[in-house]
């Protein structure tokens, strides 16, 4: 718990300029910092009954990428290597005994959004 509690204070966050385009029931993937210098990440961002989600595209199975487009039923984020399939706003992972995609907190405000790594 005091783990959860201190990872709300920590991370910076990353602007994503025009994230409010996303359409509804659909992800696309941003790679945020600088692969070169070791701080680059790639991340899955997802609309959902209007909110926006942030999932690391890296599937905690087998290292899959999570995919970007249109969501598995509108709602959930699919790795295309097994087929597993993510709630995007929990992370958990549905039908299949996997550990949780990991998730990032996001705020969306004027078109624009911000994720914190």
């Amino acid at each position: 718990m005091l783990k959860r509690l201190l990872g709300l204070f920590r991370g910076r966050p990353v602007l994503i300029q025009g994230a409010g385009a996303l359409e509804e029931g659909h992800a696309r993937k941003i790679s945020l910092g600088d692969p070169l210098a070791g701080t680059g990440c790639n991340v899955v961002l997802c609309r959902v009954d209007g909110k926006l989600h942030a999932l690391d595209d890296i599937c905690p199975h087998e290292g899959g990428r999570i995919s970007d487009g249109p969501l598995h039923e509108g709602r959930l984020a699919t790795c295309p290597l097994h087929m597993y399939h993510f709630d995007v706003s929990s992370g958990k992972a549905v039908g299949v005994a996997c550990r949780k995609a990991k998730t990032y907190r996001v705020r969306e405000r004027d078109g624009d959004c911000e994720v914190w790594l």
